[in-house]
């Protein structure tokens, strides 16, 4: 086939090929991987910048407003930003953690990168085939390309690195994408992946921070230490990192391999990116304002509408594909009825929650599908289960419900009651009693249960609790399959959701390579979910970055990342 016909059709479908995590031929035992939230509701583990997540209005590139000088860029200086947790790991390839997606695409580059409508650009790779049946695509590298370690970057090194996600014991979200696929050098700079059967999101694993090519070298050197001396052909490379402070990484000399996703495709005009751990959400808006850091990551609804009152911070908006949901359990009675789901979904005020939990920074969601990715289609929102709580009343009548002499739904005696079950970061406690004012309006009462996140999440899926709140961030349409899929029960599918018919159609838009073709197939699947309503979509969040004016040329890539490359420092 034509290598530029190839390659044109590509760049189409890679549209829909959106990060953080385990986009492969076979499902992913791995879900999206948790990011960094600072006031955010608690989320699925998520690839995103640093939520939360991991695209509210179609999303744009983004750059800081002010422009720099004309007189060529501004060499120097140094860009800080708050970090709330501080990684254990710069590996690529090792478990994941807590910061590693926003320092990892500074160190190392991967094949392809992506902009924050979700296109794709070459980056290591200058141009690439795909096969026919689409379960082989060949790389053609970019020559001269150097590791941090002045070790050439070349097609070995790139099969030496995702041969790692291949290893026993390999604890990367990327494992099980890679494992089964037969990497090959077939010459220096070229190297071709092989897989057992199409993956539509395949681009969206290649794309994510954990498939960046670390240095084969360094690696062997380093062993076990290696996530602590990362060695990549980034843009920054590690220059010291202080535990518990700060990681800082300097400019690299010698890179002139950018993408072209960038202005800037050499060395950054900045000298150091510097990482500094500050815990505390409340500390980091303390700091940004004292100038103390340059960058901070926020979505709590107060400080976004008191840093838009500072005329010396900019807020960039990121768009993480975010969603905010309510679920049932699908598997314990009474909501295994749809009835009584249906009902629950209608006695819930969504503006209520945007307004009073959010100060109205949200938008009211609907769709199981966020309005930025691939599959959103705006029709289906008459399908959707609005406010409406006669139509409430009517349907648990019809499941079998009466209103006792409390005003309390009961059936065979026992009262319509649940827990929610949700994290302790805000502002899920105030979501929480919301829906269980609402709940209470209808006569069904609600027990709150917060837990940490990690807690929440392992109780959840052991299917101990009767609604959860929850989050997610994700870059691709396949967020359906990790959500909804049967064979994910108990892991990603904390809902408990079965429909035979929907994994049918889940399992075609996995390996459907036509962009509008797998876009209708998510269509078709979302009807059949919004019936069955094992959630009840609440809003997508809107997510910031709050810059110090000093810093201009910023430029927001693929869920909500900060590129450095462009960046320069305007007194």
């Amino acid at each position: 086939m034509n290598r530029l016909r190839i390659v044109a059709i590509l760049m189409l479908a890679m549209i829909l090929a959106a990060c953080g995590g385990a986009a492969q031929p076979e499902a992913p035992t791995a879900e999206p991987q948790a990011t960094e939230p600072t006031e955010a509701l608690a989320q699925e583990p998520t690839e995103a910048a640093e939520p939360a997540a991991e695209p509210t209005a179609e999303p744009q590139t983004e750059e800081a407003t002010e422009e720099v000088a004309d007189d060529g860029p501004v060499m120097g200086g140094s860009v800080t930003r708050a970090l709330t947790s501080e990684p254990t790991s710069l590996d690529p390839a090792g478990p994941t953690g807590s910061g590693q997606n926003i320092l990892m695409p500074y160190i190392y580059d991967t094949l392809v990168v992506r902009d924050a409508n979700g296109k794709v650009y070459p980056s290591l790779a200058e141009d690439w085939e795909i096969s026919d049946d689409g379960t082989e695509i060949t790389f053609n590298l970019q020559e001269g390309i150097l590791f941090h370690d002045g070790t050439p970057l070349n097609a070995e090194a790139i099969a030496f690195s995702y041969a790692r996600f291949q290893e026993p014991d390999n604890k990367s979200p990327l494992s099980a994408t890679f494992r089964d696929a037969t990497i090959e050098a077939v010459d220096e700079l070229t190297v071709k992946f092989t897989f057992p059967k199409a993956s539509a999101a395949i681009f969206s694993a290649l794309t994510k921070p954990y498939a960046g090519i670390a240095s084969p070298t360094a690696v062997e050197e380093y062993g076990e230490e290696f996530g602590q001396n990362p060695v990549g052909s980034g843009p920054f490379k590690l220059a010291s990192w202080d535990a518990g402070v700060a990681i800082t990484l300097e400019r690299n000399e010698d890179y002139v391999w950018g993408p072209t996703l960038v202005e800037n495709q050499g060395a950054p005009y900045i000298d150091q990116a510097v990482f500094k751990v500050v815990p505390d959400a409340a500390t980091q808006i303390a700091a940004l304002q004292a100038g103390e850091v340059d960058v901070i990551f926020v979505n709590n609804p107060e400080q976004v509408l008191d840093l838009q009152q500072d005329e010396n911070i900019q807020l960039i908006e990121t768009y993480l594909n975010s969603l905010i949901f309510l679920a049932f359990n699908n598997q314990k009675s009474p909501f295994d009825d749809v009835l009584v789901r249906r009902a629950l979904s209608h006695a819930i005020d969504k503006s209520v929650i945007v307004q009073a939990a959010l100060n109205g920074v949200g938008t009211e969601a609907w769709s199981f599908m966020t309005t930025t990715l691939p599959g959103y289609d705006p029709t289906l929102e008459e399908l959707s289960l609005g406010y409406d709580p006669e139509q409430a009343q009517a349907l648990l009548a019809e499941a079998g419900f009466t209103q006792d002499a409390d005003g309390m739904q009961t059936k065979d005696g026992e009262p319509l009651s649940g827990v929610l079950l949700t994290s302790t970061r805000a502002p899920n406690q105030i979501i929480a009693e919301i829906i269980q004012s609402q709940f209470k309006d209808i006569g069904v009462a609600m027990e709150i249960q917060q837990l940490d996140a990690p807690t929440a999440m392992q109780t959840a899926g052991q299917g101990e609790f009767d609604f959860w709140l929850w989050r997610y961030d994700w870059d691709d349409p396949e967020i359906l399959s990790i959500k909804f899929a049967s064979a994910r029960a108990g892991s990603s599918n904390r809902s408990f959701y079965n429909n035979p018919d929907v994994d049918a159609l889940l399992e075609q838009a996995a390996v459907e390579m036509d962009p509008d073709a797998r876009a209708q197939l998510y269509v078709e699947a979302q009807k059949l979910i919004m019936a069955d309503a094992p959630w009840q979509p609440l809003y997508e969040p809107k997510n910031f970055l709050a810059v110090n004016n000093r810093v201009q040329g910023v430029v927001i890539g693929s869920m909500g990342r900060m590129m450095l490359n462009d960046a320069q420092i305007v007194e």
